[in-house]
């Protein structure tokens, strides 16, 4: 098995797990689930099945500190192994959609119910672009993204982006060799390119890369809701640029060095469980887990 089969077979058994029905005997009496509630654990998950698959010993790290050059910061890989002379990185994501809490111990069903769906689409291309990065400058010689959740919002497909608020915009201006980008707010409202940032069965992974995001919330532009909203959220921007914390509306996102031509979904979308209790005749349907696996190295 090469790596990337190694993970494929890790998110399977952390899938088959999560969609079977919760085990309440060993629950009780051992405090222990069946089920795998947080990304940290899932990370942990991963890292641990890999060093004893691999007989990595100590050539796997968490949270592996490395430096981002073009944003000038720290930053991280969630894991990373040296394994046949090969340097190895690995991001993850983990999102869940959960119930009502009122009813999360009735249905035995205690997943959290995350939101902000728009910006963590986002997060699994920008996890992609840095993964590229690091492949580009030979820091890593292969990356994988995953992404696990059982929220169909992920994989469902939008034809537009949202609409009813004001966007970011962004002039270029070549001054010698060097390109200089201004980002402002647009004069009027108009529907952002959330859209573009698709996770859908089939979506095909362009490698000449993506356009930044326009959205106000992907850099916690506020101000929408101000009496003069134009005015606010441009104030707001400005000085967010004179501090250097705009990360993401100014910047495009890589994935020359992407391998997978499509996402793929495994081990299938779609399918649902109902979920029962002995206190309410009306079941309750949730969508199964599922996972995508993207690899990325320099083309030989």
């Amino acid at each position: 098995m090469n790596i990337k089969e190694f993970l494929i077979k890790i998110c399977e058994d952390i899938v088959e797990e999560n969609n079977k029905i919760l085990d309440q005997e060993e629950y009780k009496n051992t405090g222990i689930s069946n089920h795998i509630f947080s990304e940290k654990s899932v990370q942990m998950k991963i890292g641990l099945e890999l060093i004893n698959k691999l007989k990595l010993d100590n050539k796997l790290q968490f949270e592996r500190k490395i430096f981002n050059e073009k944003l000038q910061k720290k930053d991280y890989l969630d894991i990373f192994l040296f394994h046949n002379n090969k340097k190895i990185g690995i991001e993850l994501k983990f999102k869940t959609k959960g119930i009502e809490k009122n009813l999360q111990k009735d249905f035995n069903h205690y997943f959290s119910n995350q939101i902000a769906h728009t910006n963590a689409k986002h997060s699994f291309f920008w996890d992609l672009h840095r993964l590229n990065d690091l492949v580009d400058r030979e820091e890593i010689h292969q990356g994988y993204q995953i992404f696990i959740t059982n929220d169909k919002s992920y994989w469902k497909k939008k034809e537009t982006g949202n609409a009813g608020k004001f966007i970011i915009k962004i002039d270029k201006e070549l001054k010698g060799n060097t390109e200089e980008i201004t980002p402002y707010i647009s004069n009027k409202e108009e529907p952002n390119n959330s859209h573009t940032f698709n996770m859908s069965q089939g979506t095909p992974l362009i490698k000449k890369g993506m356009n930044p995001p326009n959205w106000l919330s992907i850099d916690d532009i506020q101000g929408q809701k101000d009496k003069d909203p134009h005015t606010a959220l441009s104030k707001n921007l400005k000085k967010k640029l004179n501090k250097g914390k705009l990360m993401y509306s100014t910047q495009e996102i890589k994935l020359e060095h992407v391998v997978d031509e499509h996402i793929l979904w495994k081990p299938g979308i779609g399918e649902k469980t109902k979920l029962k209790s002995s206190k309410s005749s009306k079941p309750i349907i949730v969508s199964k887990f599922a996972f995508i696996i993207v690899e990325l190295k320099k083309e030989k």
